[in-house]
């Protein structure tokens, strides 16, 4: 009988240690791209995991979504409420994806004060410590750096007993901007990550036994044609942070009921924070500004303040994001493999996969997150 208690209690000490994980962060690569032709290779190996969606925050940014994915917390919490906005204490933020810029404790922190060894590579807001606390080991991103690396750091961090490595990679956001999500483009570089990355994801999973991968992005793409300027509509001086299908207008005086005529009749949705549908998550953080404008799949809203920036700004306009979840090219790609299941997965938010991630780990948060254990990868 003691031998019996004895090996039942090895049993649930290997059942809680599980094996390693690796999150990897494709740069808007949407659920509508994933397909058997697109990317044979990585739709084989979902046949043997599990395959879903991810749905992103509002407003479907890299920043936004990679913080979401980091903390498991909604955007009004984490902080990181787009790629730009304005502090009311630190003034314009152009670049969010910063450590110091983060609200709340991200899952390589958590993970770290739980005794989880951890390696981040070029993950968005993972830039140094936070309140004194960084990962095992991190790497953070540099323009032009190949997804090789990425790659090649992720499996020295597993060859060296990392538990959990979180991997950012360039996906399709670039080629998507410039291009357009259904462009050649984005369809080479597709098969480029497809013939690249899965046979890598195949070595790491054959080489690490108990490995579980999960393979998702921090948006969808969608193709662009309209342009509203909203600046015209607001009837006031204002400052303007736009990120694709959606911006912040902060403003000197309260909205006018003729501004808000103006922005419906061109086609746009506006909201005082204190107006905002409860699902976007975002009321209560002051960094959001006086009125939030979404517009409708197809258009984009303009940050560019001169001509010369303004022509600019369309170059990268084939493709965009920046709106909210039920926008269905703003889902991302979504699949699991290692977790012993080849069952569907529903649509699953963003803020979910830091708590699941935490539970396959016995990871301990200071403090809970938004989100919640996805049943379906218990």
């Amino acid at each position: 009988m003691k031998m019996l208690i004895f090996l039942l209690f090895l049993a649930c000490l290997g059942l809680s240690a599980g094996g390693p994980v690796l999150v990897m962060s494709f740069d808007g690569l949407g659920s509508t791209q994933f397909t058997a032709e697109t990317m044979p290779r990585f739709w084989a190996l979902s046949q043997k995991g599990q395959r879903g969606e991810g749905c992103p925050p509002f407003p479907a940014t890299t920043f936004n979504g990679h913080a979401t994915l980091a903390t498991g917390c909604w955007p009004e919490h984490h902080g990181i409420v787009a790629n730009g906005f304005i502090d009311p204490v630190l003034g314009p933020v152009g670049h969010s994806a910063r450590a110091e810029y983060l609200q709340r404790e991200p899952l390589w922190v958590a993970a770290t004060r739980s005794g989880v060894r951890t390696a981040v590579f070029g993950w968005p807001c993972g830039t140094g410590p936070w309140e004194g606390v960084a990962p095992w080991r991190l790497q953070v991103f540099k323009e032009g750096v190949p997804d090789a690396a990425a790659l090649a750091f992720s499996a020295q961090a597993l060859q060296d007993g990392a538990r959990l490595v979180m991997t950012y990679l360039s996906g399709t956001d670039a080629e998507g901007h410039y291009h357009g999500p259904a462009s050649p483009e984005v369809r080479q570089k597709l098969k480029r990550i497809d013939d690249e990355i899965a046979p890598w994801v195949e070595r790491m999973l054959a080489a690490h036994p108990g490995l579980r991968v999960l393979l998702l992005a921090d948006h969808g793409m969608g193709a662009m044609g309209r342009r509203v300027d909203i600046r015209p509509l607001l009837g006031q001086p204002a400052t303007v942070i736009a990120h694709g299908g959606s911006a912040y207008a902060y403003l000197k005086a309260p909205v006018s009921g003729e501004a808000m005529r103006a922005l419906a009749a061109a086609g746009l949705k506006a909201w005082r924070p204190g107006e905002l549908p409860a699902d976007f998550h975002l009321a209560s953080n002051p960094r959001i500004g006086d009125l939030i404008v979404e517009a409708p799949a197809g258009t984009w809203i303009p940050s560019a303040t001169s001509v010369l920036a303004g022509e600019k700004e369309k170059i990268g306009r084939a493709g965009a994001h920046g709106f909210d979840a039920g926008t269905p090219l703003m889902h991302t790609w979504l699949v699991a493999l290692g977790t012993g299941k080849t069952t569907a997965l529903p649509a699953i938010p963003l803020w979910d996969i830091a708590p699941t991630v935490a539970s396959w780990l016995d990871i301990r948060w200071e403090k809970q997150p938004d989100g919640k254990v996805v049943e379906g990868l218990r």
